[in-house]
């Protein structure tokens, strides 16, 4: 199960249409906003999706350990009606291959926060950039021999529903020649760190394309105006010239 799976470019587009009519109304609240949350829940890719998602960001990562893990997906209300994730030891621990380590959360991206959470507190782990340190897992002990979490488990709620992540250049700057292997890597990191509110772009050209020959404007025209990949970033804030 790829990474793609975690995130969804339509829900993209839910969350700036979002955080559009909150900059234009800055009362818009209560039954209003609760309304968007819920068309957001029902928009979600099934459990099942979400949990595959995240064990494959665990086999991408850490595969020797693909079954000392177990992920589920859990209601908002069992999270005491905040977005969260939850550690517990797993019911079948003790086991001989049995998971050592129930990972519980509302999507795929709180499980995969959930397990790096688990890693970086309790294995001392790194998850990081290639240039901050990259993943540094030698501290992770062998399957089998994994930290138990104390009875109560762990319940870790998120101060606020979304995680932005990136800047309008960034696509341009950085990413513009990646492959799908460099993505996968970055939509693995991003999940891991919790990260459910990324900036994409993806595709705009193709909308205003099909816009501007509404208007009879041809695709020469088209090719003249619209920058190369590198620069569309700033094409599209409009500061390109020449």
């Amino acid at each position: 199960m790829g990474s793609s799976a975690i995130f969804s470019f339509p829900r993209f587009l839910q969350f700036f249409f979002i955080f559009l009519a909150l900059a234009q109304n800055p009362g818009l609240e209560g039954s209003h906003l609760s309304r968007i949350f819920d068309i957001l829940d029902q928009e979600a890719s099934p459990p099942s999706v979400q949990e595959a998602a995240a064990r494959g960001v665990l086999a991408r990562l850490l595969p020797s350990h693909l079954s000392s893990f177990d992920f589920k997906i859990v209601s908002k209300e069992k999270c005491g009606g905040k977005p969260c994730f939850m550690i517990s030891n797993h019911p079948s621990l003790g086991g001989k291959g049995a998971p050592e380590i129930l990972i519980g959360g509302i999507s795929g991206v709180e499980l995969s926060a959930g397990l790096h959470w688990y890693l970086k507190h309790l294995c001392m782990a790194h998850i990081s950039w290639d240039k901050t340190g990259g993943v540094q897992l030698s501290s992770v002990p062998e399957p089998g021999f994994l930290p138990h979490v104390h009875s109560a488990g762990v319940l870790i709620q998120r101060p606020v529903p979304w995680n932005y992540y990136q800047n309008a250049v960034t696509s341009s700057y950085t990413s513009v020649w990646w492959d799908w292997e460099r993505w996968e890597k970055e939509i693995d990191w991003m999940a891991l760190q919790g990260i459910n509110l990324p900036l994409a772009f993806t595709g705009q050209e193709a909308i205003w394309q099909k816009v501007f020959k509404m208007f009879n404007i041809s695709s020469s025209d088209l090719n003249e105006f619209f920058g190369g990949p590198a620069f569309l970033a700033w094409s599209r804030m409009g500061n390109l010239h020449g």
